[in-house]
């Protein structure tokens, strides 16, 4: 149960950040942060939906990327 609510958590930080962007900025960031991360467009889309959970190294390298820190880490 813990880790299901971690995983949506990231997810809806993921989310919510891009979703203060402007509309036509947010894909583009989006693109940018899933090639940063080296994944495919899909998989950063199951992160920011909560289907699967964003490893620690993408998180990292997430928020290196967009220069603020918007995950909450304990």
């Amino acid at each position: 149960m813990i880790k299901s609510l971690k995983k949506n958590e990231d997810g809806v930080a993921l989310r919510e950040y891009l979703r203060n962007l402007p509309a036509c900025d947010s894909p583009k960031v989006a693109r940018e942060l899933a090639d940063a991360c080296k994944v495919p467009y899909y998989t950063f889309n199951n992160w920011r939906s909560g289907i699967i959970r964003i490893p620690e190294l993408a998180k990292d390298k997430i928020e290196e990327t967009i220069g603020c820190k918007i995950f909450n880490r304990e």
